[in-house]
């Protein structure tokens, strides 16, 4: 998100920018992530302006935003060869070195832009400093903190500095710094919705998501139409679970953003990520042309296509996607490789899939969804043993570790026979969340497997705190009817070799008052009647 025009901006490289409100207004859309019409207005100014090199700065930086960085590169390249006396533009091409990876190569232009514009350019120091501070892959918060602290001290009551810092604190997971600064900012502009935002947005990292909806509640009071607070509001609830105020205000924001194609692919991330996965085909469907060469268009083609069973497509987005990292793989996600795993499979090709579903964990072994990915795929397929590495390779890197993850792990185990680490995964399920029925169900039949000759009598007590937690209500006895006649049906069986005849009869009876047709019960009531061992 670039900064709108100061005074730095108006007389950088000596030139007066005449449209000055119009260039505001473009770097205002591109802010409002309409990136689109931003586009159309940047190509307007140009062309009014052909050798104003601040011009093609922000055209190209419109371009980065839009995750579009060729053509970013070729508007910096015309700005650069237009107006050599502006630093803007090597600060642009600086950027694109950044995003790859390449810090040494960004430094050498940055300092190059710094040098050029000489010790007086406040606007080129932010937006250097700014520069070391977006591109994860080649950070450099130290560099950062110099440069923005140098445009602070030329320009002290330009709330933007204060912003930028508060983002280099914010990075620096230091937040009561980072809301300092933030507040510093709208101190000097009280309307600076930037900070407000960014204070939103801290305060969701540390899951403090009731104060970042009032945030970005503060910002849309600001502006109706600033569509970053309703995605970010969206993201919010989505995180707090509250899926249907996630999709309402992701509908407000692909509104107000113009439904243009990164808007949409926006959206159709989200209901991706919110397994809405209908609606997110409806959003791709409305995109008017396909890019097969914007990579991102077709990372998100090709995951909700197999998502919606659309594996032709899937396949052919996704191998887009691997044909246009093929020559910088560093380009490529671990998602990239689980989907095509999940395509092949869905296509038939099991064996190559599950090979890429591996794949995407050893990229991204913190990834939870990759071995559950895994796990499922292999357990459909009847390929326990994989199933039982995936869930145990989860339990054992993952950071976040529940109940679900050793019930699955549990059910690995059990379908491949391994009873004993079966009984552990279970045992671990109902102390972790004791008062689920399923892990004692399971725990219960994992013991009856152990001793299936009856000499521990080890499944009594899970099964019959199963029964006991699913309780006498007729809705649940009539919903779990086949798992309540098994867990009974099991103790009455243990109860008779144990000669315990009045126990045997109870849980008989149990039975057939779930199903009076279950002849089992039937024929051992009748059994026990006759026996000369019961009387």
């Amino acid at each position: 998100m670039k900064h709108l025009i100061s005074l730095s901006l108006l007389l950088i490289g000596g030139a007066l920018v005449s449209q000055a409100q119009t260039l505001q207004e473009a770097i205002r859309l591109n802010e409002n992530e309409q990136q689109d019409q931003a586009e159309a207005m940047y190509e307007k100014l140009i062309a009014l302006q052909p050798t104003n090199g601040t011009l093609y700065y922000y055209y190209g930086e419109n371009f980065l935003d839009a995750e579009m960085p060729e053509k970013a590169e070729a508007a910096f390249t015309a700005g650069r060869s237009k107006d050599p006396a502006n630093a803007l533009n090597l600060i642009g091409l600086a950027e694109l070195k950044l995003l790859n990876g390449d810090l040494a190569g960004g430094k050498a232009l940055i300092d190059e832009a710094t040098k050029l514009a000489g010790s007086k350019n406040a606007l080129v120091y932010l937006e250097a400093g700014e520069a070391y501070l977006k591109y994860r892959k080649a950070q450099d918060l130290m560099s950062a903190q110099t440069l923005i602290d140098q445009a602070i001290k030329l320009e002290p009551k330009n709330p933007e500095g204060y912003s930028l810092l508060g983002d280099v604190y914010s990075e620096l997971n230091n937040g009561s710094k980072a809301a300092e600064n933030y507040n510093k900012s709208l101190e000097l502009d009280k309307k600076h919705i930037k900070s407000v935002l960014h204070k939103g947005q801290l305060y969701k990292r540390s899951t403090n998501y009731e104060g970042a909806i009032a945030e970005f509640d503060s910002c849309l009071r600001m502006d109706p139409n600033f569509a970053p607070a309703y995605r970010e509001k969206a993201e919010t609830y989505f995180a707090m679970k509250k899926i249907d105020n996630a999709v309402e205000n992701y509908r407000l924001y692909l509104e107000i953003s113009k439904f243009n194609t990164r808007a949409r692919l926006r959206g159709a991330a989200f209901l991706l990520e919110a397994e809405r996965f209908k609606e997110a085909q409806d959003e791709l469907n409305k995109i008017t042309k396909a890019d097969s060469s914007n990579l991102y268009m077709m990372r998100i083609i090709g995951y909700v296509a197999t998502e919606n069973e659309r594996i032709d497509t899937a396949m052919r987005a996704l191998s887009k996607v691997f044909e246009l990292t093929a020559t910088d793989t560093a380009k490529r996600i671990s998602r990239d490789y689980a989907y095509y795993g999940k395509a092949l499979v869905k296509s038939g090709k099991d064996s190559l899939g599950i090979e890429y579903l591996w794949r995407a964990i050893e990229m991204d072994p913190r990834f939870s969804e990759h071995y559950d990915d895994l796990g499922k795929i292999a357990t459909k397929l009847k390929r326990h043993h994989i199933s039982v590495n995936a869930y145990r390779r989860k339990v054992a890197n993952h950071h976040k570790v529940g109940s679900a993850d050793y019930y699955n792990l549990g059910k690995a185990l059990y379908q491949n026979k391994e009873f004993i680490g079966a009984d552990s995964a279970f045992r671990k399920v109902t102390e972790l969340n004791p008062n689920w029925p399923n892990g004692y169900l399971y725990l219960g039949r994992t013991n009856s497997q152990l001793d299936s000759t009856f000499v521990s009598f080890g499944a009594i007590e899970p099964y019959q705190k199963y029964i006991e937690l699913i309780g006498t209500d007729q809705a649940n006895v009539t919903k779990y009817s086949k798992d309540l006649i098994e867990a009974n049906s099991y103790i009455a069986v243990a109860y008779l070799r144990k000669k315990d005849c009045k126990a045997s009869l109870d849980y008989w009876n149990r039975v057939l008052a779930i199903d009076p047709k279950i002849e089992q019960a039937s024929n051992a009531i009748k059994i026990i009647g006759d026996s000369k061992d019961c009387k």
